[in-house]
Formats: C-alpha cells, structure tokens, sequence
C-alpha cells in the first residue's frame, strides 16, 4: 500500500538544500512546498526557496533570520536545522529522494479528490467541475517548470531528429492530413502544435478537419500511427457529424441518407463505412458553445479517459466569452491562447476553424483571402503555429454569378460566358494557402483535389475510403 508521507524523503530533501543552494536548484523546477507534509519543512523550504530566488547568497545566519526562533513541539530552528544537516550528511543527492516524495503526495491527492468525488449536497456538474479543478492543479504542480539549458533544449531536439532519421521512409513522425500537398506545405504536426483552418462560410473547412481526423485514427499495422482524436462540435450535432462522414466515405449524400433513397447496395456500402468509424477512436462532444475554461476542462479528461493527442474546435466563432463585457475579438483572442496552452500542456495537435471577416466574405474580385481578413484579431495570429487557408472556387462563384445576358442585359454575354469558362475549369479543384508556418515558410495559394460530392480533399482517386 502507498504512503501517505515519507518524512525520510522529506528529511533528506530538506537536509540537503539548508546549505547549498545547487542542490535547492537541482529539485526547484519539481518540488514545491506543498509537497511536504511536515509543516516546519515547508516553512524551510519557503526560506530556502526565497533566499535563492532572490538572488542572495544562501547562509545559515540568513535562513535563521527568517525562520520562527521555535517551533512549538519540535524545538528550537538552529536545533532543527543543525539536526537535519545532520541526517542528510549520508545523502549523495537531494533528487535521490523525489519520486518517493512525489508518490505519497500523489497518493495524498488521490484521497482528497475522492473525498470531493464523496461530498453531498452538490450535483453531478458541481462535483465535476471540483473534480476538474483540483485535476488541474495537480497537473500544474506535477509538471516540471523549470527552465532548461539551450543544450538540453538541443538534446530533445536531436533525440527526435534521430527518431526521424531511423523511421524514414517506414512511417511518418508526428500527425499527418493524409493529403499529400498540405503535408508538404505543414507537416508532420508534432505535439504543442495550434493550426487554424480558416476558409469562408460553405467551403469545407469542417469537411476537410473530418477527413484529417479519419486519416489520422485509420487502423495500421503501427499502433503508433493511431491517433485518438476528439471533435468539438459547437455547430453541429453528433447524428449530423455521423451523417456527414459516411456521406464522405461513399458518397451516399446526406439528403439521401435521411430520405432513405438508397439501394440495398447503398446501404451495405454505409454498413461498412460505419464499421470502419466504429474502429477509429474519434470522439463527438456537441453539448453546444463553452467557455475556453469549459472545454479545456473537457480535453484534459479526453486526454487521460482516451489518450487523445488531436483536437478539433469547430468553431471559434461560437466560443462563448469567459467574462461579461468582453466581445468576439477578445473572446477568440482568449481562446486561441488557451488551445496553444492545451497543446502544449498536452503535447498535443490542436487544430481551430477560423471564419472570415465580412468584408472578406463579400469580396466579389476572387475567392483568395488573405490572413488580415480571417476573424479573430492579432492574437489568434500570434498564437497559431501554422495557418492554413481552404476555399472551393465554385462555391465562391455560385455566390458570385453575374446576370445571365438578356434582352434588358445585352452585354452580360461576356461576364457571363467567363463565369461558365471558370466554372467549368474549377469544376473538382480547391485551393489551400500555407498562410504561416512557424517552422517553415509560408506560401502561395494551391490547386488541389476535390470531390464535392463527397467532400473529399486532395487526390480524391486515392483517396483513404476504407472499403
């Protein structure tokens, strides 16, 4: 059975740090006060802690100076003190003892969080959100905070570098599309990593989000390819997101799949398509708009219930503000950090869907768009590590389609005839632009695949349709 306390472990971290502010240092970005159980011991490793943080020379006479001259029932602090150095003169490290002292206070938090979990008087949600709140706090303190050498920083680096060289040309490190010129403008996506998607209204950006998460949790020979993901779907339903992939993977349209206007064959073809759903695990939240505060709490339990390591917000438009008073900009400002903070806390791939703004959607000269004209202010801009715009040309032109010529328009022939020129030639084709890359370079808009009726992206003939 796990100790609620090890006071040796305590002991000897503390006997440790009383005199050498390297080894106070060597522990000072895992352990804090609260990890301790004995009060005195946290009252010393709060003076050690603030003497070496606030630059000064770390002296006995100095700690004494801020430390009570008794503690009552122990004893005197040069006593206490003396007598702790004392005990840790056979300690060759104070780290020796960390993950004892981490395992009890682990198993400390364990009990108080079901203690919460016991509480009466409170409903279901109160209790969560306690829950929640104190998971939270335990990932915060548990969480190493210090800083790192630039070689450290470099070591990690190269350890993955070399992870890629190893794994070349047998799989892929990090988080793909699926589709073959995104992945080349943006990826692999690796962990810590925020995408927006932005595109206007009817271009399929939650389509094309719905076939990277296919892509991503499609069964393979290497479980290490599998990625759980989990969908916040603001906007739609989860019976609609249900409908909208098996439309995608057989190209049976919703409308049909509603009305029943299928065949027999048709509805073997969504059998197995569903089949194919029920082994990738991808997980629907729609319970409608949160607070960033309300589903980050949501990912961080989809994280630990189901190892998640891709997320999906649709959309940031719908993000409800965390305080009153504050508009969308700030609300979208608010969220996008938030969803870099999940990545990154996570080591996960988050990716937003961004709208345009309205005069960017009203732009009657072409269906290109620039990343000033997507919703959501500097910050989203700021936050997001890689933006990536999507337009379907003839959805912009439908919207645009000029007056067919007439005898009160005598001379619509011409704009009218290059409408049906450009219909015709964008017929299958979308556009994606790589609008920033972090750790690349940003680019041009490029043509691409594009099965409408499906809603497929890329090379549609190659498509990953699993049947």
């Amino acid at each position: 059975m796990t100790r609620l306390a090890n006071v040796r472990a305590e002991e000897a971290v503390i006997g440790k740090i009383i005199g050498s502010a390297d080894a106070y240092w060597e522990i000072a970005g895992i352990l804090s006060a609260e990890h301790f159980t004995v009060p005195h011991y946290r009252d010393i490793f709060l003076a050690v802690a603030n003497c070496c943080q606030s630059g000064r020379s770390l002296s006995l006479s100095l700690l004494e100076a801020t430390l009570p001259e008794e503690w009552e029932g122990v004893g005197s602090r040069e006593a206490v003190l003396l007598v702790l150095i004392e005990k840790a003169q056979d300690v060759s490290s104070a780290t020796d003892f960390v993950d004892a002292l981490l395992t009890a206070w682990r198993e400390r938090e364990r009990i108080a969080i079901g203690r919460i979990a016991s509480q009466q008087g409170k409903s279901f949600e109160e209790t969560r959100a306690a829950i929640e709140d104190r998971l939270r706090a335990v990932d915060d303190a548990d969480r190493a905070k210090h800083a790192v050498s630039i070689g450290e920083a470099a070591d990690t680096a190269l350890r993955k570098a070399g992870e890629a060289y190893q794994s070349r040309g047998r799989r892929a490190i990090g988080i793909t599309t699926g589709i073959a010129e995104i992945d080349k403008a943006i990826g692999p996506l690796t962990g810590g990593t925020l995408v927006t998607i932005a595109a206007r209204s009817g271009h399929g950006k939650s389509a094309l989000t719905s076939q990277i998460l296919r892509h991503a949790a499609a069964p393979s020979l290497d479980p290490s390819q599998v990625h759980a993901s989990l969908f916040l779907s603001f906007e739609m339903s989860r019976e609609q997101n249900g409908y909208r992939n098996l439309a995608s993977m057989t190209g049976i349209s919703v409308r049909r799949q509603r009305t029943g206007d299928f065949t027999e064959k048709d509805y073997e073809a969504l059998l197995q398509a569903r089949r194919q759903l029920d082994a990738m695990p991808i997980h629907i939240l729609d319970r409608g708009a949160m607070t960033a505060k309300q589903y980050a709490a949501e990912c961080r339990a989809a994280h630990r219930r189901y190892g998640v390591r891709l997320f999906v917000l649709d959309h940031l438009r719908i993000v409800q503000p965390e305080r009153d008073g504050w508009n969308d900009i700030k609300t979208i400002e608010h969220a996008s950090m938030t969803n870099k903070d999940l990545a990154k806390e996570l080591d996960a791939v988050f990716i937003q869907l961004a709208q345009i703004t309205k005069e960017g959607q009203k732009s009657a000269t072409n269906w290109r768009f620039k990343d000033s004209e997507i919703y959501g202010g500097g910050g989203l801009k700021e936050a997001s590590d890689v933006i990536l715009g999507v337009s379907v040309p003839t959805e912009w032109l439908k919207q645009n389609q000029p007056e067919p010529p007439s005898e009160a328009n005598p001379r619509g022939r011409e704009p009218f005839d290059e409408w049906c020129k450009n219909m015709e030639n964008w017929r299958d084709k979308a556009e994606v632009a790589p609008l920033k890359v972090r750790d690349g370079s940003s680019g041009g808009w490029k043509t691409i695949g594009f099965d409408g009726v499906r809603m497929l992206f890329g090379d549609v003939d190659h498509a990953d349709v699993p049947f």
